[in-house]
């Protein structure tokens, strides 16, 4: 990935990776509990292609990465976040949306926003969701990592969610407050 002007959340650390991996077997230093099965997973900001116009970290496509520990074996993989907008970006071949630091585009014939589902991951109603501030989750296949898609509780969804809903862990309860970028409400 070339950017056109130097930017430190597309270097170093933060710079981008180029493709999708599962290595499995990994080695490993010492020896895994074999009674210590389950997987780790995070995700951030990726962007699969240059952007268009200002960066920020933000503003990256989402992409998981997990570590599966099994049976004293552990395989990682790493998989992009398919939203809408990354598909749309992935057919076209190029960035479509600026990103936080440029204005909206309210021209833009998909939308001014795009969800990149980067911000945060809650395990919920036994499924993975990968979040953003201000739109849809999305599930999450695991331990494949794959999209299964948006995911609005069987329609009853009609606003955005937050990227940091919280659990009440008596009764199991996810509560969560959204807020549209676009149109009222805002909250």
């Amino acid at each position: 990935m070339t950017a056109v002007l130097s930017n430190p959340y597309l270097e170093g650390n933060f710079a981008p990776v180029q493709s999708e991996i599962t290595a499995e077997d990994l080695p490993v230093i010492g020896e895994l509990p074999a009674d210590l099965n389950g997987m780790f997973v995070r995700n951030g900001p990726n962007p699969q292609f240059p952007p268009k116009g200002q960066y920020h970290w933000f503003d990256g496509d989402g992409m998981l990465h997990g570590v599966h520990i099994s049976n004293g074996k552990a395989t990682y993989r790493d998989r992009y976040i398919q939203t809408r907008g990354w598909k749309i970006e992935h057919e076209a071949g190029h960035a479509i949306w600026t990103g936080l630091l440029e204005p909206p585009q309210k021209d833009n014939p998909y939308g001014p926003y795009k969800n990149v589902a980067n911000t945060a991951l809650v395990w919920h109603d036994n499924r993975l969701l990968a979040l953003w501030e201000g739109g849809e989750p999305h599930s999450i296949e695991v331990p494949s990592l794959e999209t299964v898609g948006s995911y609005t509780y069987g329609g009853n969804l009609k606003s955005p969610f937050t990227a940091h809903p919280k659990v009440d862990p008596v009764t199991g309860e996810m509560m969560f407050f959204g807020y549209s970028l676009a149109q009222p409400p805002y909250l």
